[in-house]
């Protein structure tokens, strides 16, 4: 892996680690379908906010940084 693709899947990880404990939580007080979609739209503004805030980049990039190292191997 290069630099590029560790740094994003380091800035990516916060993210997934709060998404995971807030679903579980969630799930078990409003049901999966509700935590679901309230789960990933609340996590998307807080990552949106926070690449903007801190990292001064567009959350997306990372994301197609990651997509397209994991189609490459796959192929």
């Amino acid at each position: 892996m290069n630099r590029e693709v560790v740094s994003a899947i380091k800035r990516q990880i916060p993210f997934l680690i709060g998404g995971t404990i807030t679903g579980i939580i969630m799930s078990y007080f409003v049901g999966f379908a509700v935590t679901l979609i309230v789960n990933s739209i609340m996590w998307y503004l807080i990552s949106l906010f926070v690449y903007k805030l801190i990292w001064k980049k567009n959350g997306l990039t990372d994301q197609i940084v990651i997509l397209k190292y994991i189609v490459s191997t796959t192929k």
